[in-house]
């Protein structure tokens, strides 16, 4: 969050802290998941996505019916023998555009290529999301689009992936997958709602009550959106990409996540930061790689 938001907001969360807890942490969770509470982007950030929603043109759209509204799909076809799909999931604040750098590596290895923009972001509907909406979503992309034979998540799209893979939202079934690709994806949620509650001023009974708000909209208390435990049920072969000076999601994320078992591979990047390593070519090779099989 902004830090002029911040100086606004972090005294009347600490007043609300110390005399109802409990509203004071709901209203942290609401904040905590709307992506477009930070404000808007810069200019070189708009410049960024308007060249990166170029990329779209050529692609097929599809408008998903979501629970909340409606998520605008896009999927490049391959050239035949097509070995199947591979659905890249964006992170927060995110849009389907900017995962677009793996799409030459995919279609090249025989992939159909499949985008999503997550509710709140880019083209589809809504201001908030949450992991029931971001499994709904991939759901009705499952519904509408077919099996997915890999999944690539990046950052919170990255958590994305696990949790849909492992069904760890019983209301929706687990995502029918072979393999997995977490580049620069966080490992224990609850660490960055915690991160996010002392940013805000939250007391500990109000930080209880908004961690607390995922067990009530999803079913399934927080610690079950931890990566390296869900890795460890799934036993999937998944590679995960990390730099070592990512800013936002410590690379200690990753190695926990990549201790989950020999089934879970590391590759380590430098000075790709958080958000340029989903655009490096060697990135978009290895995850091609690992999708079909190498």
């Amino acid at each position: 969050m902004a830090n002029a938001a911040l100086s606004v907001i972090r005294p009347v969360v600490r007043a609300g802290s110390a005399i109802a807890p409990g509203l004071a942490g709901r209203i942290a969770f609401d904040l905590f998941c709307r992506p477009g509470i930070a404000g808007g982007m810069d200019s070189k950030q708009r410049q960024a996505a308007a060249a990166a929603d170029k990329r779209l043109v050529a692609a097929e759209r599809t408008l998903l019916s979501t629970c909340a509204g409606h998520v605008v799909a896009y999927r490049f076809k391959s050239e035949p023998p097509r070995r199947g799909q591979v659905l890249l999931v964006h992170g927060w604040t995110g849009r389907a555009a900017f995962m677009l750098g793996f799409a030459p590596a995919l279609l090249k290895a025989g992939f159909d290529v499949v985008a999503v923009d997550l509710p709140g972001h880019g083209l589809s509907s809504g201001k908030h999301l949450t992991m029931p909406l971001a499994m709904d979503a991939l759901s009705a992309a499952r519904r509408a689009l077919g099996r997915f034979n890999g999944v690539i998540g990046h950052s919170f799209g990255g958590a994305v992936a696990v949790v849909a893979a492992a069904g760890a939202v019983p209301a929706y079934r687990p995502l029918d997958v072979e393999r997995l690709v977490l580049v620069s994806a966080p490992d224990r949620m609850s660490d960055y709602f915690n991160a996010f509650g002392r940013g805000i001023g939250l007391g500990k009974s109000a930080q209880a009550a908004m961690n607390g708000r995922v067990l009530q909209i999803a079913a399934t208390p927080l610690d079950r959106f931890d990566g390296q435990a869900r890795l460890k049920d799934l036993r999937l072969p998944t590679l995960v990409i990390h730099d070592r000076e990512d800013r936002e999601i410590p690379f200690a994320d990753a190695e926990s996540m990549a201790a989950a078992g020999p089934h879970v591979r590391l590759m380590a990047t430098e000075t790709l930061g958080h958000r340029r390593i989903i655009q490096a070519s060697s990135v978009a090779k290895a995850a091609a790689e690992h999708l079909a099989g190498g």
